[in-house]
């Protein structure tokens, strides 16, 4: 029996007009700040965000412009008007094939593709434009991990290589913190891949809300999560990580019966300066170096480097103290 929102297509004729009046989402180059952009916002629910050449390389809903903006945070408010619109493209659109294309100011045969009542796309003789609000659930789908929710590895490298290239025009600092549980392996041994599952999206949460609204956070791959902490004061990096590991201490673990902790290893490197001279491959692998350094010494600890140059210092937290008690024996 078919459906009632079954797929329908209707012969049509399609209008390239100059003149509509129709509203049209403001463009906006990709990277002007969020504080910029808020008088554009409120004409149409998309904003366009454009390249050095003109060309669309994304769309981002007004909305989330306007709930960073009106963040309730001062600082984290202040910090998001600075910020540019490319930090919201969650999917980066790139240049399709050569084709003709059609004229403006012209009449062109198509298609209305329809479900039920709603128009979801038009086709002509030479391509396909479908609703960006039917796409957007599932581009942004292909840059998340499903289990946790949060950015997946590939959307991580790419906003990396983009905040990396904006501390080399603005000489704001960019950190990478990596972060894996310990003794992950016997909790999947003992009680089953949900209750692994259910510790990493535990993990996920934690993250979430132990980092600022404007850093990046990643499922990098397996039990391994990955950060990047935007415009860090010298010497703030530890900040978050003792967050991240006292909210880990706080979360309650039970599987069958059996009262489970959970901690992690971390391994963090911030640069303040030399982006021109390095690229953010760079500074993944010292902190990747650092996270090696952390799982050999002990759990719950954390390695940072500072700089390039500069000797990484192991700390332990007594994940016992509230934030504001929280007291780190220097152990080399």
């Amino acid at each position: 029996m078919a459906s009632e929102q079954q797929t329908r297509n209707l012969p049509g004729r399609l209008s390239l007009s100059t003149g509509s009046a129709a509203p049209c989402p403001p463009t906006v180059h990709q990277d002007t700040c969020l504080k910029a952009i808020r008088p554009e916002i409120g004409t149409h629910p998309y904003i366009l965000a454009t390249d050095d050449r003109g060309r669309v390389v994304g769309i981002v809903p007004s909305y989330r412009i306007l709930e960073r903006l009106d963040a309730d945070n001062d600082r984290e408010r202040t910090r998001w008007e600075g910020m540019p619109l490319q930090a919201l493209i969650s999917t980066k659109l790139r240049g399709g094939g050569q084709h003709a294309g059609s004229a403006l100011d012209s009449q062109l045969d198509c298609v209305v593709i329809a479900e039920g009542e709603t128009v979801v796309g038009i086709s002509t003789d030479e391509d396909v434009f479908l609703s960006w609000r039917r796409l957007e659930s599932m581009l942004s789908a292909a840059v998340s991990d499903p289990l946790t929710g949060l950015m997946n590895r590939l959307a991580y490298d790419r906003r990396l290589s983009e905040e990396w290239a904006r501390s080399r025009r603005t000489g704001t600092s960019v950190g990478v913190v990596l972060i894996d549980l310990d003794k992950f392996k016997p909790i999947n041994d003992s009680f089953g891949h949900h209750a692994g599952d259910d510790v990493l999206r535990g993990l996920a949460a934690v993250l979430e809300t132990g980092l600022r609204s404007y850093d990046v956070v990643a499922r990098y791959g397996g039990d391994e999560f990955v950060a990047l902490c935007l415009d860090c004061r010298a010497g703030e990096i530890d900040v978050p990580i003792r967050r991240i590991q006292q909210g880990l201490a706080r979360q309650r673990f039970e599987f069958g019966g059996t009262r489970v902790s959970v901690s992690v290893s971390v391994g963090a490197a911030v640069r303040h300066d030399g982006f021109e001279d390095n690229d953010p491959r760079e500074l993944f692998a010292a902190a990747d170096d650092c996270l090696y350094r952390a799982k050999r010494s002990s759990a719950d600890a954390y390695v940072i480097e500072f700089g390039a140059d500069s000797d990484a210092t192991v700390r332990y937290v007594d994940t016992g103290f509230e934030d504001s008690q929280i007291g780190a024996a220097f152990v080399r």
